[in-house]
């Protein structure tokens, strides 16, 4: 059982962008880090890690672990590049192309990219999505919803068939699933 001091459709993935984390990685940046939760869990996997947040008011709750910085960034504007880039539900509060492109620079060669993104969904090209939503409904009944932090929401514009092709051209070889609580993942190894 989790220790995390909430759970909400985000935190549900952390144990996925965890396991997708390279053993080799010495360096990580959680773009859209929020309170810091999955920052300070990726410092037990990464000897140097950055948490960036474009919302001053969400970076200020932001507390880490020993080797997690946090600072007040756009990630479309940071530099440098890392071993492992995490964003969760992030993507969608940028233009797509912008973001993705973003995102791809800041993964380092030989790098992996691990997304959680929202997609705009549509009755007609989701249906197939339609029967889960019961399943859904029972997973956000437990456990008991705790305090979370403040941060912005937005909805996404873009739908799964966008990100796909989007992805297609920047990140070749990016492996996009649909997944459980109007999620996606996205997963990305930059060539060495």
């Amino acid at each position: 059982m989790s220790r995390d001091p909430y759970w909400n459709h985000n935190t549900h993935y952390h144990p996925w962008l965890l396991a997708t984390a390279p053993s080799s990685a010495r360096t990580a940046l959680d773009v859209g880090c929020g309170d810091g939760l999955l920052a300070g869990k990726l410092a037990a996997h990464c000897r140097e890690v950055v948490g960036i947040d474009a919302d001053a008011a969400a970076l200020a709750q932001a507390s880490g672990a020993d080797g997690v910085r946090f600072e007040h960034a756009d990630f479309r504007d940071f530099p440098g590049t890392f071993d492992y880039v995490t964003a969760v539900a992030t993507l969608h509060h940028v233009p797509l192309e912008e973001g993705l492109t973003a995102l791809r620079r800041l993964v380092a060669p030989g790098g992996t990219l691990a997304v959680v993104g929202l997609w705009k969904m549509s009755a007609r090209r989701d249906a197939a999505y339609l029967p889960l939503l019961p399943l859904i409904w029972a997973i956000d009944q437990y456990p008991p919803r705790q305090s979370e932090p403040d941060v912005p929401m937005r909805d996404p514009v873009d739908t799964l068939d966008d990100i796909r092709a989007c992805a297609a051209t920047i990140l070749p070889g990016a492996r996009i699933r649909r997944r459980l609580m109007w999620r996606y993942t996205l997963l990305w190894r930059r060539p060495a």
